[in-house]
Formats: C-alpha cells, structure tokens, sequence
C-alpha cells in the first residue's frame, strides 16, 4: 500500500522541483555543467565520486554526530530495564562513548571537514542559532507530552481505539492548518518574529493547561482544547522560525540552513523521546507500588506491560483507578518539565531580528526570485546584515545628500 501512496503523494512535489528547476535554468540562476566538467565526470573512478559525495555531505561528520547522539540517549532508555541498571558495562560504555564523539565531531567539522554539517558562519548567524535552538527545544517539549499520551488517554478515558487514534492527530492536524494561516500573516504583515513569539506563547499555554487536564478527573474537551493550542502554536512556531532562519542568508545557503535547523530540531525530539522513556520506566513503576500496594509486583509488571490488561478492567475497579492515578503522577513530572523547557524558545524568540519579508530572495542581498528590482536594499557589513532600508529611505537619504 505506501509504495503506492508514498510515489502518489509526493509525484506533485517533485514534478513542481523539476519545473521550477527548468525555470531557473531559462532565467540563468542554475548552471549546467559545462562539456569538460561532463568529461572529468566520466573519467572520474567510482571510488572517487563516491568520496567526492562522501565530503559533500560530510559523511564522516554526520556519523559522528549520530552515533554520539544515538549513544548518549539509549542508554537513558534502556538502563531501567537492564541488569544493574547505570551500573551496567553496556550501559556505561555506551553513555561515555557518546560523550566522547561530541568533542571529536566538532574538531572535525572545525578543523577537517571540506563540507561541514554545520560550518563557522552558521554559528555567527544569531537568527540561524536561535531558529535552531527553538525547533530543538520546542520539540524536545513536544515529545516529552507526546511520546506517552495515547497510552495516557487509553487508560485514562473509557474512548474508543478510532477516537484515540483521531486525538492523536489533532497536533499534527492544527501544525498544518495553521502552518498555512501563519505563512498567509506574512504574506501581508512582512514580518515574522512577532507571529512567532505569540505561537510560541500559545504553544506554553497549552502544554501548561496539560497538568491540570490529565488524569479521569480532567474534561474531554479541556484536554482536546490543550491539543489544538499546541497545534495552533506549533504551527505559527515552526513556520516563522525556519522562514527567519531562510530569511537570513545567501539563497546559496538556504538549503543547507533549513536541513540544519530541521537536523537540530530531530535532535531535540530524540532527547524529548529518550527523557520521556527515562522518565516513564523510572516514575512509574513506584507510582504503581505507592499506589497499588496490595497487588504483587508479579500483578503490577503485568500491568505496566500491558495496556490491555489495564483496559479490560471497568473505570470504576479499583486496580484500574490505582493504575491512572499512577498514570496522572508520571504524566505530571512529564508535564512540568515540559512546560519549563517551552519557556526557552519563547526568549529565544524575543533574540531574533524581525527581518523585512518583501520581494528579494533574503536580507542580505536585494536579489528577487526573477532578479528584478527589490523593495529593500541591504548593507552588509564586516560581521554580517547590519540594517535592511526601505527604498524610500534610500530616496530621502539621496535628497539629503544632493541638497548637502
């Protein structure tokens, strides 16, 4: 079935890549290779163009980067249920090997790479900088109220599989809807910074209004309601964040900016993932002991392991009341943590530059798409973008020279 779908839903995409790639060829913003560039090409061995696209995409650097990570999270997952838990070879090896390729990465990617995943004037950008550190941040709250809450909600509410499955998309569902309403705001506002500090802040609100929401006691449509925030939020967040991000360098670079804020936003929900595991397989095991204590602990892995178990008891048995109330205090810790971390991107946001959205193809050069006149103009200084001016400011600042 999805090798079906997946060609279907993406045939538009790339049949839109391949016209607006003819496009830009006819308007001379691509150049074809040239005959003796075809010709190196072909004389070129299999083992060089396989290392020429190695340093291209910085294989080595992105290896380095994913198995660090990969090693310093698992482990925060894994180890409740491992043999002497952190005091664990594996676990340990694991954690300190993860640690030690971080600094390695960033020596190679300083020092060696051709191509670094994330190059020196990426890390001077402070619009790029903090883009990155609010998709990171944003999405490590998100998983860390996400990654548990179908299970959550089965145990909680007496809903059917089909109305759990159809809540569980209301966030993705509003992140789209209201990713368009943001990208139409500005269309007509220009300006991005201000659209994405409110989502932010909608964003909190939602996650916040979660632990008062959670448990039996919480109303259907609160919890709903919480949902649609977020999304709402999530939506006008992720969209300004990386048009900012885009907004702020060369058109040669947008690529490489948006796949390192995305990057660094997947980062953020694998540690969102990996502290919500953490989280879930420490707390609540002794929340069930604290509240199910006449119940073996044979009775209580039985059902921390199994949701169904849990379901086929009526709401009102008191096993299965002991079992959401265990539910309601793990998800609370969760819940707190996550509200705290979503006060960072709301600062994040207030650091960045409210760049003017007109016709040119970014801030730093007054370049449309179609190399026509644009609305701004930029002076770029020694230390990057220093002030966008509108044209008639150009005109006054032209009058008062002429005059003078």
């Amino acid at each position: 079935m999805f090798a079906i779908l997946v060609p279907m839903a993406l045939s538009p995409l790339i049949i839109t890549l391949f016209w607006g790639e003819r496009k830009a060829k006819k308007l001379g913003l691509v150049n074809a290779p040239t005959h003796s560039e075809i010709l190196s090409q072909d004389k070129a061995t299999r083992l060089q163009r396989a290392w020429r696209f190695a340093e291209q995409l910085d294989l080595v650097g992105l290896i380095l980067l994913g198995g660090s990570i990969a090693l310093i999270l698992l482990p925060m997952t894994l180890a409740q249920r491992a043999k002497g838990q952190w005091s664990s070879p594996p676990m340990l090896a694991m954690f300190i090997l993860g640690w030690i390729f971080l600094p390695v990465f960033a020596l190679w990617d300083l020092r060696y790479a051709k191509r670094p995943v994330i190059a020196r004037r990426f890390l001077a950008n402070r619009t790029v900088v903090c883009a990155a550190w609010i998709g990171f941040f944003d999405f490590l709250s998100y998983f860390l109220t996400y990654t548990y809450l179908s299970s959550f909600v089965l145990v909680t509410k007496p809903w059917s599989m089909t109305s759990v499955f159809y809540f569980g998309q209301i966030q993705t569902l509003g992140l789209t809807f209201f990713g368009i309403i943001a990208g139409v705001l500005m269309r007509f506002l220009h300006r991005y910074k201000w659209i994405l500090f409110c989502g932010l802040c909608i964003r909190l609100v939602g996650v916040a209004l979660m632990i008062h929401s959670r448990g039996a006691d919480g109303s259907d449509a609160e919890l709903v309601w919480t949902q649609v925030l977020q999304g709402m939020g999530g939506g006008f967040a992720a969209i300004c964040s990386g048009i900012g991000a885009q907004a702020s360098v060369p058109h040669a670079d947008v690529a490489m900016i948006t796949a390192l804020v995305l990057l660094w936003t997947e980062i953020g929900a694998g540690v969102g993932g990996s502290i919500a595991g953490a989280i879930w397989s420490g707390a609540m095991p002794a929340a069930l002991k604290e509240h199910l204590p006449g119940l073996s602990q044979d009775e209580r892995d039985a059902l921390f392991g199994s949701i169904t178990d849990v379901r086929a008891r009526p709401l009102g048995d008191p096993v299965r009341q002991g079992v959401i109330a265990a539910y309601s205090d793990t998800m609370k810790t969760m819940l707190i943590v996550a509200t705290v971390l979503s006060v960072v991107p709301v600062g994040l946001a207030l650091l960045m530059p409210d760049w003017y959205l007109g016709d040119q193809q970014n801030a730093v050069y007054d370049v449309d798409a179609g190399r026509r006149s644009a609305r701004t103009s930029t002076y770029v200084g020694e230390e990057g973008v220093d002030e966008v001016v509108s044209d008639d400011e150009e005109d006054e600042e032209v009058e008062d020279q002429e005059e003078r």
